[in-house]
């Protein structure tokens, strides 16, 4: 089972339904929304799914921003590779010829199939994260 170990978590309000261990983005109004394109800069990892129903009841998003946080895979992922995204906010292991953003690196609890979650270092300042090949 993957594990994180956070350096920074933020608390942001979900404009739209997100489910837990995929990628977020920034929406207006410091809001986050579920990842839509293999381009979009991401806010971090969401830790909790949030429902349209909780959202109208006040219930925001814990969305993890640097550090280890789990990650959930479209397909397998060896430990020591880099990640990139997929239109729905999971995670698979980065080619040379995509335009997917880079979002980390496996360190951990490598995915054998889709559905799988991995451990996955961020660091949204810098780095990799937002590079492309």
């Amino acid at each position: 089972m993957a594990t994180g170990n956070f350096v920074l978590t933020k608390g942001y309000k979900a404009a739209a339904a997100i489910t837990k261990f995929r990628a977020v983005k920034f929406s207006a109004a410091e809001t986050v929304t579920p990842v839509t394109a293999i381009g979009d800069m991401i806010a971090g990892f969401a830790q909790f799914s949030v429902t349209a129903p909780e959202i109208a009841k006040g219930k925001g998003a814990t969305v993890a921003q640097m550090g280890i946080t789990e990650a959930e895979a479209s397909a397998a992922i060896p430990i020591g590779s880099l990640c990139e995204l997929i239109a729905d906010g999971r995670v698979r292991v980065a080619t040379a010829s995509s335009a997917a953003r880079i979002v980390g690196r496996c360190v951990g609890h490598p995915a054998l199939a889709a559905g799988d979650r991995i451990s996955l270092e961020i660091e949204l300042v810098g780095g990799l994260v937002g590079a492309t090949f």
